[in-house]
């Protein structure tokens, strides 16, 4: 069954990848960005109400946006083959993500949860914008297991703050590499226009292949606000809709709010049935995942901060209804 379920996403994604490489009809090519930008980002269920310290429970983010046309020319080159015309940036990244079963007092977790696991990696993204497309190809190279310090950042914070430790990482994922390959595109239309406050909707199709996690998704928002044009949304870490991080404030106020939905089919998420070349805790992995997001962001003196929550279906097979989590960002152009 794995197999084929393997085979029908590999399908999928590469009925996504045919999309996101299209190149899109013509479009006028946006003003160079001579600026630098750098972005923190926390994502915890800790933000959220009620917070429940599970699941995805924590993720922190590091990443630098580099000025416009600051792209080596072999990838330069290979962007304007695969996308056509576009002003062109690049994106790095340094991300740790944190994950742990439902019950985390228990020394045993139960076998059937999703097990403790921390993943470190960091991101090379290119980043190709029209004005009305933003097209998005990475490689993400990381570990897995004690090495990625889940259990070091996890259980010291709450050392730091007086909390119970969590009591099973001695059963998270063994030390492996992982090496993915993502990629995707953005649409962004204007729909209607109220007096100065604007409506567009953001339409995205995103997929990656890799031994960390293999998906095809698709989904959009729905924004309204002012200086729309200004970014392609907000930033949040994948596989969830992300604007990323590059943006150009078109006006000295920019804010708007927005929700939003996706469909994912995933073939394999390492994270949640185990080490991929080990044997390790892992349980049954749930196919078809969506997932809601609403928020906000404001970008002023150059300055960008976005919220963001996020609302989950169900990863893994006897996991609770739903799930969600927080996530803020604050981003600075120098």
């Amino acid at each position: 069954m794995k197999k084929y379920a393997t085979a029908i996403s590999l399908a999928a994604l590469g009925v996504a990848v045919s999309v996101c490489l299209a190149k899109p009809a013509l479009a006028a090519v946006p003003p160079d960005d001579p600026h630098s930008i750098v972005t923190i980002q926390l994502e915890n269920d800790a933000l959220s109400i009620p917070s429940t310290d599970e699941l995805y429970t924590s993720g922190e983010r590091l990443g630098y946006v580099g000025p416009t046309g600051w792209v080596p020319g072999f990838i330069a080159n290979f962007g304007h083959g695969l996308f056509g015309e576009g002003t062109q940036r690049l994106e790095i990244d340094l991300q740790q993500q944190i994950f742990t079963p439902s019950n985390t007092q228990a020394y045993n977790p139960n076998p059937q949860d999703r097990p403790y696991a921390g993943q470190l990696s960091t991101r090379l993204s290119l980043i190709q914008d029209t004005t009305e497309t933003r097209s998005i190809l990475g490689l993400a190279v990381g570990i897995v297991g004690p090495a990625a310090l889940g259990q070091s950042v996890q259980n010291g914070f709450h050392e730091v703050i007086g909390q119970t430790p969590n009591k099973g990482w001695h059963y998270q994922l063994h030390n492996e590499p992982t090496l993915d390959l993502y990629g995707g595109r953005i649409w962004r239309e204007d729909v209607a226009d109220f007096g100065p406050i604007g409506v567009q909707v953001l339409p995205q199709i995103t997929g990656q292949v890799g031994n960390t996690e293999i998906y095809a998704q698709t989904g959009g928002i729905v924004r309204f606000g002012q200086g729309l044009d200004s970014d392609f949304g907000p930033a949040v870490m994948q596989p969830q809709l992300s604007g990323m991080d590059a943006y150009t404030p078109t006006r000295p106020f920019v804010w708007y709010v927005f929700g939003g939905a996706l469909g994912r089919f995933v073939a394999h998420d390492m994270l949640i049935q185990g080490n991929d070349f080990r044997s390790s805790r892992g349980t049954g992995l749930t196919h078809l995942q969506g997932d809601l997001e609403f928020g906000a962001a404001v970008i002023y003196r150059g300055v960008r901060i976005s919220a963001v929550e996020t609302f989950e279906t169900p990863e893994f097979h006897h996991s609770a209804p739903a799930f969600q989590y927080g996530s803020v960002a604050l981003s600075v152009r120098f």
